[in-house]
């Protein structure tokens, strides 16, 4: 017999709670196979916790149906049941309780006892109370074990209720090595998150409990205390060429400086407190950001081309198609032709072309010989570009890859390059040889390589193996190569293509700090993990869970965090791949193999334009995990939020099965990100198009049952209740964007709703064309003929509208169908007005 238990406040994390209420309500959702032999006598479903440190104890739930009305569909398993149970647990101190969930049939009183723990691996859950009795923390509040040499100043936020620490230590200067320094073990620890150097190009993410522990150099640390707090710690790089990592030793955190200077200089980390994860994460890069403002900024005077306008689009809002999985290393001009008219044969029309690694000229090895294309581009760059544009119109973009350093290994000796440019030979990746393009001429070699790139048709840039001036074996070269190669790459990326550029392989403190925290410039795209592995399966989840908790840092730059191209035939994965670039907030490209597109898939990534290409439906802000503390593979679900528009706008949040088992949770309204207590909402989810109403500061639970590779995109939008005093009645309202798309909420522009004529009359504005959906309370009994809806003007043909068949409370308009029969053109704008009226 299947069994399965939900319980909230959940099993495997600790959840902070107010005290106010002096009880503790549970929710428990028990699912079985249809046809049991207990479906008519039941079960005994309870409680068994621990108060503080006192003995072990039971409670019993009680039967209840108040999650009944916002159940949706797609939480419930094919032949299944499910019965709900509550139970208020009075708790009249601010003491932690520890608890998990047992149960066993009725009328088997004498049968052993069924333990969740044991069903699904989850460890006991724990709910800590908020504790503002504390008062303001001090650093000695957070951490006892600090060595004496620490010297720990608080500065102002910029944040409400967050409180900053500069925190400094001498860090000598020690050739080729790094010292250490004991920040303390953090007091009062409960869950922890981080996010460590994976390997020199590229961060991650670590989790644990009770016991601060991590295996790799750290970026930045977060942690939950006892008493509902948030800390975070951020190691400072940049700043006197120190890079300062955090380590762990003992459950102590550990401060660990590389000093690439002459001179004795500083550990530097800053540590931020206060109520909320993001908001302390937050605080403290603001204040980093500070500290960077304050050196000397990298040279401004950029002299070129100005950037072309364009309206509202910008070079990320379209689909991109890259070459690397796609076509792999046999890189050609006849290979690119060719995939990019088998795009468009299939109907699949990218605004952006990024031609990877293996288009350049290279030599002796694995290094780059002159600018111009290899010979499998026999006319040269410029002719490739000149003939994709002239026979794909749809293309607005073409990108190239290179390496910062030139390539992989540096600059061919026997090379063009090499000849005209001063280079020097250094070494590297411990005793490797390598040859660079010397400081002092290397912003001359970008001028003049990306004058040539721009010259040939090259608009845009991918900048890959951005890690390797931190790879350099001697502190003075890595001192003086680092910056010169960062400010040539950015003043003349700046110069001829607007900056639009691709940082890859960048995920080192100098870049993360110098370049990309401030914000100086245009945002540019950053990569935001390692690579797409096509073939390895054990990759594909871990890429997503990875990218998203990297988000906690890369939000805060002055980037669109990039998670990598995907391709849409990928078996089993594609669709979670497909999810997780939609919820992202940042660009989206595939790079499918010639003749291997899954259409439809791709149809759900990006709207047709009406100026005939495809259109990437950002949100308006960068995806966030909404619990920094779900573990990989550990039976809880990855919940990560974003939000389309501005006040009174929609929330998204995608659902990813980051275990290698069914995985099951109860999902709150307040992990909506930007919900507003002032509306009701009607949250859809994409894959089965079912919807519920929900009220925001309600109890309301929703069970979420993912199988193994699952994932569920969510949109809650807005309603309104609508009163018309002639002929519509009284009903609730919401615009639900393109439906047809995962992130569809985010081609509304505007809407606006009048009641105050003869018919309700609907006004919004669109980004891309698709099926738009309105959700209608009481659409079963009304009379669609009596509807009107008009784009651009025009009224729609009648079989573009139509009842969903998902859903009887959605109306749908294919707005594209429309718009292909009335041979409609775009005018000035690219908006799109729809109007719609109801009788």
């Amino acid at each position: 017999m299947y069994l399965n238990a939900i319980l909230f406040p959940p099993l495997g994390t600790t959840t902070v709670q107010s005290h106010a209420k002096n009880k503790i309500e549970f929710v428990a959702v028990l699912e079985t196979s249809k046809g049991n032999r207990y479906d008519e006598t039941g079960w005994i479903v309870q409680l068994w916790y621990q108060k503080s440190e006192g003995t072990w104890q039971s409670a019993d739930f009680s039967p209840t149906d108040s999650l009944k009305s916002p159940i949706l569909s797609t939480a419930t398993a094919p032949n299944t049941t499910q019965r709900h149970y509550s139970l208020h647990l009075p708790h009249q101190n601010t003491n932690p309780i520890q608890f998990t969930l047992r149960l066993k049939p009725l009328l088997e009183e004498h049968a052993p006892w069924i333990w969740s723990k044991e069903q699904n691996g989850l460890r006991d859950g724990r709910v800590i109370f908020l504790d503002p009795s504390l008062g303001l923390p001090t650093f000695e509040s957070l951490f006892h074990g600090s060595d004496s040499n620490l010297e720990a100043m608080s500065v102002t936020s910029q944040v409400p209720e967050v409180d900053l620490f500069d925190v400094t230590a001498p860090a000598p200067p020690i050739a080729n090595g790094s010292s250490t320094i004991a920040l303390g073990i953090p007091i009062g620890l409960e869950l922890y998150y981080a996010l460590v150097k994976l390997s020199s190009p590229w961060m991650g993410p670590r989790q644990g409990s009770s016991h601060f522990s991590i295996d790799l150099d750290g970026l930045l640390i977060g942690y939950l205390r006892s008493d509902g707090r948030h800390v975070v710690v951020l190691g400072v790089s940049g700043i006197n060429h120190c890079t300062t990592y955090i380590r762990s030793e003992g459950g102590k955190i550990l401060l660990k400086t590389r000093n690439d200077d002459a001179n004795s200089q500083h550990h530097r980390v800053i540590i931020a407190t206060g109520w909320k994860y993001q908001e302390t994460a937050n605080a403290a890069f603001y204040r980093a950001r500070e500290l960077i403002r304050s050196l000397t900024p990298l040279s401004s005077s950029i002299n070129g081309p100005a950037p072309v306008p364009s309206w509202y689009e910008t070079w990320y809002d379209g689909l991109a198609y890259c070459t690397w999985n796609g076509l792999g290393r046999e890189l050609s001009e006849e290979r690119i032709l060719s995939a990019l008219q088998d795009l468009a044969d299939n109907g699949i029309y990218v605004t952006t072309l990024i031609i990877d690694d293996n288009w350049q000229s290279l030599c002796d090895g694995n290094r780059w010989d002159r600018f111009e294309a290899n010979s499998n581009f026999p006319r040269g760059l410029g002719h490739t570009t000149s003939e994709i544009r002239r026979r794909f119109q749809n293309i607005r973009h073409i990108a190239v890859w290179h390496s910062l350093l030139g390539y992989w290994d540096g600059i061919a000796p026997s090379g063009w390059i090499y000849t005209n440019y001063k280079c020097i030979n250094v070494k590297w990746l411990n005793g490797k040889d390598i040859c660079v393009v010397d400081a002092s001429d290397v912003s001359r070699m970008y001028n003049d390589f990306y004058s040539f790139l721009s010259k040939n048709g090259i608009d845009s840039i991918k900048c890959d193996g951005q890690y390797g001036i931190d790879d350099f074996d001697d502190a003075t070269i890595r001192r003086s190569l680092a910056p010169a190669y960062q400010e040539a790459f950015k003043i003349n990326s700046l110069k001829y293509f607007s900056q639009r550029v691709i940082y890859c392989m960048a995920h080192i403190p100098y870049i993360l700090f110098r370049t990309l925290l401030p914000h100086d410039a245009s945002r540019v795209l950053f990569r935001n993990s390692d690579d797409f592995f096509p073939d390895v399966p054990s990759s594909h989840v871990w890429h997503v869970f990875a990218n998203s908790m990297n988000n906690i840092y890369s939000s805060n730059l002055n980037c669109f965090p990039d998670w990598d191209m995907f391709q849409s035939a990928l078996p089993t994965y594609a669709g979670f791949h497909a999810a997780a670039r939609c919820i992202s907030g940042g660009p989206i490209y595939i790079t499918d193999t010639p003749g291997q597109h899954d259409t439809s898939l791709i149809k759900q990534i990006g709207a047709y334009s009406p100026e005939g290409y495809t259109v990437a439906l950002r949100p308006s802000c960068i995806a966030l995990p909404t619990d920094p503390f779900v573990a990989y593979n550990s039976n809880r679900l990855l919940k990560v939020g974003n939000f389309s528009g501005g006040r009174g706008g929609s929330s998204l949040l995608a659902i990813f099965n980051i275990s290698e088992t069914r995985s099951s949770e109860l999902l709150l309204m307040d992990d909506f990100p930007g919900i507003s207590s002032e509306h009701n909402y009607v949250i859809r989810a994409h894959t089965s198009g079912e919807v519920t109403v929900v009220k925001p500061g309600t109890a309301s639970l929703m069970p979420i049952i993912l199988p193994q590779y699952g994932w569920e995109l969510f949109t809650a939008v807005p309603v309104v209740e609508i009163t018309h005093s002639k002929s519509a009645g009284h009903f609730t309202f919401g615009v639900l964007g393109i439906i047809s798309v995962m992130s569809g909420i985010s081609a509304l522009i505007h809407q606006s709703i009048n009641t105050e004529t003869p018919q309700v009359a609907v006004t919004i504005t669109l980004k891309a064309l698709g099926t738009l959906g309105f959700y209608i309370s009481d659409l079963a009994s009304k009379d669609i003929t009596k509807f009107l809806v008009t784009i651009a003007g025009n009224v729609v043909p009648f079989h573009t509208v139509r009842k969903s068949s998902q859903n009887n409370t959605v109306l749908e308009i294919d707005l594209e169908a429309a718009w292909n029969e009335l041979n409609l053109s775009t005018g000035w704008s690219n908006e799109i007005p729809i109007g719609f009226h109801m009788q």
